[in-house]
């Protein structure tokens, strides 16, 4: 894989960690191809890209806001050419948390990505999570 494909990935997922943190439904949903296909050890969703599911990032966001969420952040662990135009991108994700009255909290988790590159531009089409994201925030007693 070339220097600039790999610079394009990083500059991605930092973009969509930023998004992430403020909560920037647009940005997020121009990161997906619709439908994507989320998974996780607990289950298995496909999701179309519309109002409702920008509305759904904006709640998401201010449930993790109202939990203390004060950083996200991803790092490309590896990026593995798949197929003509398709990445295999895994992530590291660092969220930290600071409820008030509470101990400054951080999680890191790791996802992996099937991106589709294509006139420059990447897409997400699939997203496989390591781990159970809702377990794991049950674990760190936001709430």
């Amino acid at each position: 894989m070339d220097a600039a494909t790999s610079e394009r990935v990083i500059s991605f997922f930092d973009s969509y960690a930023r998004a992430a943190a403020s909560g920037d439904a647009e940005t997020i949903s121009a990161a997906y191809f619709s439908p994507y296909i989320e998974t996780a050890p607990s289950g298995v969703e496909s999701f179309e890209i519309d109002a409702n599911y920008r509305r759904a990032v904006e709640v998401k966001a201010e449930a993790m806001r109202h939990l203390g969420l004060v950083l996200s952040a991803a790092e490309v662990v590896a990026t593995t050419p798949l197929a003509p135009n398709h990445l295999l991108v895994d992530v590291e994700w660092r969220l930290a948390f600071e409820p008030p009255g509470k101990t400054r909290t951080e999680k890191k988790f790791r996802i992996s990505y099937v991106v589709r590159q294509q006139n420059g531009r990447l897409k997400i089409l699939l997203a496989l999570s390591h781990e159970d994201e809702e377990q794991a925030l049950k674990e760190l007693d936001l709430t």
